[in-house]
């Protein structure tokens, strides 16, 4: 399972359809995730924290569903933001999470983070892709409903039973304690 702050939980496989329909990262073919600071959480043995910078030049088209955006060339800089893994006493990963950026000031992208922020390199306005924000979760359910432009969520089947949380890409958080 793998969730952001407005996307999510999401599956390994969903998340792969989901670039497919929109190459992004295909639009930053030099991109580098830049991870470092990798630390064990000291109240779960089971849990990585890492920090990632990402960088790459928008040097290829954006593609955006059936859209074509011409390529910027500009160096792109994201503003730092945290990832953390949980995995089974097998070692297997169950959860992977990524944070909003820490530094909104800083890189390139206005403080966009993510994907939002290699959209914004692109030419594209990140808009307001902010948690309980009711226009964007309505873009959101639109869009999970439509299907075609990849999920911003998996379908209740695909998601393992032992996901407590009913919250849904943008949705405010429900209670903390049912993860």
């Amino acid at each position: 399972v793998f969730r952001g702050p407005v996307f999510g939980p999401i599956s390994f496989a969903d998340v792969q359809k989901a670039q497919e329909g929109f190459q992004i990262v295909d639009a930053y073919p030099n991109l580098e995730t830049r991870p470092f600071g990798f630390t064990i959480d000291p109240d779960n043995a089971y849990r990585c924290y890492w920090f990632e910078r990402w960088e790459g030049t928008n040097s290829q088209p954006l593609q955006i569903g059936p859209n074509e955006l011409p390529p910027t060339n500009d160096n792109v800089k994201l503003p730092t933001h945290i990832m953390s893994a949980n995995w089974t006493p097998e070692g297997k990963i169950k959860y992977l999470c990524l944070s909003s950026p820490l530094d909104r000031f800083e890189g390139t992208t206005k403080g966009a983070g993510a994907i939002f922020g290699l959209l914004v390199g692109g030419g594209l306005s990140a808009g307001n892709a902010s948690v309980g924000d009711g226009m964007f979760r309505f873009q959101q359910r639109l869009t999970h409903l439509i299907g075609g432009f990849g999920r911003n969520w998996s379908l209740e089947e695909d998601i393992p039973s032992w996901w407590k949380s009913k919250s849904r890409g943008a949705d405010v958080n429900d209670d903390p304690n049912n993860m």
